[in-house]
């Protein structure tokens, strides 16, 4: 691994000070004066159209300055809702208690409309239409069929619009399989991302510009959505975002699409144009449990063996619940888990199909594993019930089957590449620490050789996780400033949203010039000062951020050499940067400080800075193997996640909960940051076993979990996470080899979960979360509970 400075060094976040301290200002934090609040009226009905609204008792009251509706402001409200806290209505006065008073005052005469609010009856093409006159169910728009592969890259050629996604024949590869392992009925719950900052914004309008300031994944992309929204241009609006509480992917914003939850920032600007004052829209913590929900799946697997194990084909069916039409996206990289990218080492024959399906529940967003944990619970459950069929162990079973360097990742991303090359695995190491870490070969045991009250389980899953989306549309960009004292600067809006993106592309860059970290400085708060930064999303920031802070530092680099080289009279590549300026690269001694390189500079004149920018267009020319376009690497974030726990079999209760985040990252760019990203296996573990799901009222349609007391996050008092991050190199996707690490922790566990309580009781659970209730269910101690077999 190449010797470096700053990359790979624990040094201090660029926003951890502020953050800790309190000076750090979200979008809450801004105040102007005159400054107006909003309050938005929702739905009490999850399908209704709306026939009336009279507003004339709330306008008429003293300090009501807009009330806002489908009449005159068509754009961000319609004239039926389709899920309870759907938008109806909005309210602009002088503080928060008058907007609320004037909201209630608002009387609504509504036509209720039959709903549904479950997955499976939505699918009944009987049930109601979430949409009239539109089937509930659809399926994937990009299904394709791929052939002609190239007999020695392996790639396929051709991409064929199908019914399914699939290579191979799947019937085929089923009929020469000696064994075969089928489940059906895999239920992955509707779940929050669980985020601490509620969605909100603040617009002020200084009579030329319209300044938001709010929190984002991606401030140029919400900008340019935000000015077409409002039909102005995009050079009359600014995004600011200083800093963001959190996101776990769930706050992109999506302001064009009214089934998605970015209302506030189309209520917060209409109103401030229209009124020219400032006006602040947040939303309160009921509001937000409104808002981003995802993982709710029905998945059908299907995956024949050798005898010795070998994989050769796999069928699989998922349904993903997107509520009223929220984000269809995250249901395509469920094929993650599959014969497609997780599995393709041996598998010959695969068959997917996916569809996304309408509920009249709470807005779906894509967030923390984006689709991948929906496929990944169902195929590695499947994975061990084959292990178990074909008495194998099942760490050996996926070390024989789980992708490899250099394998094919078949993964059916709508973009302009059919297949490409994964630029690295690390999967069988991962396993083996995880193993060796839980002395895994003495420790475990089948379930009918336990007894007792209290009995011990251990269980493992793998994972895959995309890290970035090579294609068209897919870019990023930076510039990188040297000034004369020899300290330099980031220009960059890509999104800090607790990942630490801020620090580690600082970090690229002092690592590139040979400066201390600390002589670094960042501009990153708004659009107006940055140029274009891709949304943090899908774990892309490392990969396609990360080419454009090296490349923009080597360009700024660069130039200071050409000057330099005037000064020392020796070619630039004779040359090399320090803490100390410039100098000869085989005469240490011999050099020049930054000043001397700049020259005399005054209030007119002279050299004040070097620009170096850099636009990367995915993919970056070091992405593609050998040079050849048709030859792509794509990163992947992959490991192993494996789950110790105790259970009760006379309570159903799980105690003692042990998980161990086991992940390659190529090189940690900053390995405390990462041993952070890896503590988020913490959500799977509300998922699996805190009872944290999507619960609402069949009768009325309303959310009966509103609050963190009734969806209870996960602490560190709920189980113990043991992060071990392993740095294998040789990844060519990224300028310091490193891969994602932002997303994957979240994708195992749910299958690691339902292993280990089968490890324990023999009770194999398929619907989640894992209760009390469906474990007592399983093992026959109660009627109630489902999911247990």
């Amino acid at each position: 691994m190449a010797d470096t400075k700053a990359v790979g060094s624990n040094v201090r976040q660029k926003d951890g000070n502020p953050r800790v301290t309190g000076e750090a200002k979200y979008y809450g934090d801004f105040q102007f004066r005159g400054m107006l609040e909003a309050r938005i009226l929702r739905s009490p009905h999850p399908a209704a159209d709306i026939l009336r609204i009279d507003t004339s008792e709330a306008e008429a009251m003293e300090g009501v300055h807009l009330v806002m509706t489908s009449d005159n402001f068509p754009t961000a409200f319609r004239k039926s809702v389709y899920y309870v806290g759907d938008l109806v209505a909005a309210v602009i006065a002088t503080d928060e208690t008058v907007a609320e008073e004037a909201m209630n005052a608002i009387k609504v005469e509504y036509k209720t409309k039959p709903f549904v609010m479950d997955l499976v009856e939505a699918m009944d093409p009987e049930s109601p239409q979430v949409f009239e006159g539109e089937p509930n169910s659809h399926d994937w728009e990009y299904h394709a069929y791929l052939s002609d592969r190239d007999p020695e890259t392996g790639l396929y050629k051709t991409s064929t619009p199908a019914e399914y996604n699939g290579f191979g024949d799947v019937e085929q590869g089923f009929a020469e399989a000696d064994v075969i392992v089928e489940q059906k009925g895999f239920r992955y719950a509707y779940c929050k991302s669980p985020t601490m900052e509620p969605r909100g914004c603040t617009a002020r309008f200084d009579g030329v510009k319209l300044h938001v300031h709010t929190h984002s994944q991606g401030l140029h992309d919400e900008k340019y959505r935000l000015a077409e929204a409002l039909g102005i241009g995009s050079h009359n609006v600014n995004l600011v975002s200083p800093f963001t509480g959190s996101s776990f992917g769930g706050k992109n914003a999506t302001v064009l699409d009214p089934n998605l939850p970015s209302h506030y920032l189309l209520i917060a600007s209409l109103a401030c144009l229209h009124l020219k004052k400032p006006v602040h829209c947040g939303y309160s913590r009921e509001e937000e449990m409104l808002c981003g929900w995802s993982r709710g799946s029905l998945n059908d697997v299907k995956i024949g063996f050798k005898k010795d194990g070998t994989l050769t084909s796999m069928d699989f069916q998922h349904w993903q619940e997107v509520g009223a039409s929220g984000d269809k996206y995250p249901a395509k990289n469920a094929m993650l888990a599959t014969g497609a990218v997780l599995y393709s080492h041996n598998c010959k024959h695969m068959r997917g199909q996916i569809h996304y399906v309408y509920t009249n529940r709470y807005t779906a967003v894509g967030w923390q594993g984006y689709g991948a944990p929906e496929g990944i619970f169902p195929v590695e459950v499947t994975m061990d019930m084959a292990a178990e069929k074909l008495g194998m162990d099942p760490i050996a079973l996926r070390k024989m089957n789980c992708m490899r360097t250099g394998d094919i990742d078949a993964g059916w991303d709508p973009l302009s590449y059919k297949s490409a090359i994964i630029s690295s695995s690390g999967i069988h190491e991962c396993l083996d620490a995880g193993a060796k870490h839980l002395d895994w070969a003495n420790q475990w045991q089948h379930p009918n050789e336990k007894t007792g009250r209290v009995r011990h389980g251990i269980g493992v899953a793998i994972f895959a996780m995309g890290a970035g989306r090579p294609g068209p549309g897919n870019s990023s960009e930076a510039m990188v400033k040297i000034f004369p004292d020899g300290s330099a600067a980031l220009v960059c809006a890509v999104a800090d949203i607790g990942q630490g993106q801020h620090t580690v592309q600082c970090q690229i860059v002092a690592e590139v010039l040979g400066i201390p970290y600390e002589k670094v400085g960042l501009v990153c708060a708004d659009t107006d000062s940055t140029p274009f930064a891709t949304l943090v999303s899908n774990s892309c920031g490392t990969w396609l951020q990360g080419w454009a802070t090296y490349e923009a530092a080597m360009d700024a680099k660069n130039q200071l050499l050409r000057l330099a080289s005037q000064k020392l009279g020796m070619p630039p590549q004779a040359l090399s940067m320090g803490k100390e300026g410039v100098y000869v690269t085989a005469a240490p001694d011999k050099g020049v400080t930054v000043k001397e390189i700049f020259g005399p500079i005054g209030h007119y004149g002279g050299r004040h800075e070097i620009i170096g920018s850099y636009v990367n267009d995915s993919p970056h020319p070091n992405c593609l193997r050998n040079g050849n376009k048709d030859e792509l690497y794509i990163p992947k974030e992959k490991g192993a996640q494996f789950i110790s726990l105790d259970v009760d079999t006379e309570t159903g209760m799980v105690s003692d909960v042990r998980v161990t985040m086991v992940q390659n990252v190529g090189r940690a760019l900053h390995p405390k940051i990462v041993e952070g990203q890896l503590l988020t296996a913490r959500h799977g573990v509300e998922h699996a076993v805190l009872g944290c799901e999507c619960i609402s009222d069949k009768r009325t349609g309303r959310l009966l979990v509103p609050n963190f007391v009734e969806y209870k996050p996960c602490t560190a008092m709920d189980c113990t996470i043991e992060p071990m991050v392993l740095e294998i190199p040789g990844d060519p996707t990224h300028p310091f080899g490193a891969t994602a690490c932002g997303e994957g922790a979240a994708c195992p566990s749910l299958a690691a979960f339902s292993n280990a309580i089968y490890n324990a009781i023999g009770v194999r659970l398929t619907e989640t979360p894992f209760t009390p209730a469906r474990i007592l269910s399983g093992l026959g101690k109660i009627k109630s509970g489902k999911g247990g077999k």
